[in-house]
């Protein structure tokens, strides 16, 4: 009996020892070959070929508003006006000088009337009349001046006596040889001197400045002369051509200086310096506004920018159709071109961003929205598929298993994103190339067996 039991485990232990170790059944298939699109899947993000903030080279206070959120509008087309009354004074000063500067011109250029000589040689004849008179007026205050200063020598030689009969009148008093109101009526006396003597002195001033300014008086008649004298040659014999160039260049710079404060009063009016729509609104009328502008103008002329991982930049060209859509909009989808690659890689993200210009774009396409894009690097080209299955990854490698002498070895391959075919292989298999169907459960080296 224990020799039937002890038979009895033997047996199952030896069963479970080749059920342990039989070799794994696997099956064989080889890669197929089909003509794919293949694609590079990415979101991105729509915004206007150019974007920029729209405002006047100078600051102020917006007065009008021409434009809201969400307007399309035209290069050239008036978005806001800034308050600009300075400018426009400015302007109209301009104007008022370049008028005054032709008319000199005019004058110099012109050649002189009869009636034009006269009129010059009697403003002459009233300019030496007036420094004739300022001459005499000058005359009159020196003798004034004079008779000023007599009349105070005069009063001051009274003072002196007036001071010293005081100072006797005061010694007297003291030994009391006059009575006391003979003392104070000299002391009065003293007093009315002094006073006569301060109003002779300010008399003199007076009279003393009269003579400097009728002095002043006679220089300002002679530059008057002068100046009706020079008048008057140059209405007989006619401008000079240095006076006719000195007067041209004022009009010459009058001019400039009109255009100066029209290109000030024309920079407080906003334009939009192209096609687009308007995506912000950052000062109302009544508010100051600086350098951030006074609207955001995005171009009518839209771009998608997708950033892609930086192991597709070989797959990568300028010209590659993109399928665009949105999930917002199911269904409705359209084509793109990709128009630029990035220069440089981000380092951060490891990604490029690739340029997409959408053709025909639909009116819900707006600046700022998130669409779904599909670069097409390849289109009908023919690839080895293999199944889902029969790859996996290993360590940073991509590999299937073939079996060689009953192991199942390792190959590493290339492959692109799956299908709805199948994983495309651009490298390591061929066609007649036989792999596992399934490598789940299956490790690289172990034996196993065809079924």
């Amino acid at each position: 009996m224990w020799v039937a039991v002890l038979s009895t485990v033997t047996l199952a232990i030896a069963f479970w020892y080749w059920r342990a170790h039989r070799p794994q059944e696997v099956a064989l298939i080889h890669p197929t070959v089909a003509a794919i699109t293949e694609t590079i899947a990415s979101s991105g993000r729509v915004s206007g070929v150019i974007e920029t903030m729209v405002g006047a080279p100078v600051s102020g206070i917006v007065e009008r508003l021409f434009v809201a959120e969400g307007d399309r509008v035209t290069a050239g087309q008036q978005l806001a006006v800034l308050e600009r009354q300075v400018a426009e004074a400015r302007v109209a000063q301009a104007k008022q000088a370049i008028r005054t500067a032709q008319a000199q011109l005019a004058e110099l250029e012109s050649r002189p009337l009869a009636s034009e000589v006269e009129a010059a040689r009697e403003q002459v004849r009233q300019a030496r009349a007036q420094l004739a008179q300022q001459r005499a007026t000058v005359l009159q205050h020196q003798q004034a001046v004079e008779q000023a200063q007599a009349q105070l020598r005069q009063l001051r030689a009274e003072l002196e006596l007036a001071a010293m009969q005081r100072e006797r009148a005061a010694t007297l008093l003291e030994r009391d040889y006059i009575a006391r109101s003979e003392y104070d009526q000299a002391e009065t006396q003293y007093r009315v001197a002094q006073q006569r003597v301060a109003s002779a002195q300010q008399a003199v001033e007076v009279a003393q400045a009269n003579v400097r300014a009728a002095q002043a008086g006679v220089q300002a008649a002679e530059a008057n002369v002068r100046a009706s004298e020079a008048r008057l040659r140059t209405v007989q014999i006619g401008a000079t051509p240095e006076e006719v160039e000195v007067a041209r260049q004022r009009v010459a710079d009058a001019e400039r200086a009109l255009q100066v404060a029209r290109q000030q009063a024309a920079e407080a009016v906003v334009t939009a310096p192209f096609d687009g729509i308007i995506t912000a609104i950052n000062a109302e009328p009544g508010q100051p506004v600086g350098t951030q502008g006074v609207v955001r103008l995005v171009s009518s002329e839209l771009e998608i920018n997708v950033d892609v991982d930086e192991a597709y930049l070989a797959d990568l060209a300028v010209g590659q159709t993109a399928i665009i859509s949105s999930s917002a909009y199911p269904g409705d989808v359209f084509r793109g071109q990709v128009s630029e690659i990035a220069a440089a890689v981000d380092p951060a993200r490891g990604t490029v961003t690739v340029t997409v210009m959408p053709r025909q774009p639909p009116a819900w396409l707006r600046p700022g929205q998130t669409v779904n894009v599909n670069i097409i690097t390849a289109e009908a080209e023919p690839r080895l598929l293999v199944p889902a299955s029969a790859v996996r990854r290993s360590a940073d490698r991509t590999v299937v298993l073939v079996v060689e002498n009953g192991l199942a070895l390792e190959k590493v391959v290339i492959t692109r994103p799956p299908t709805d075919q199948g994983i495309p292989v651009l490298a390591g298999l061929s066609a007649e190339d036989r792999i596992i169907a399934d490598v789940q459960g299956v490790t690289a080296g172990e034996r196993v067996v065809v079924r």
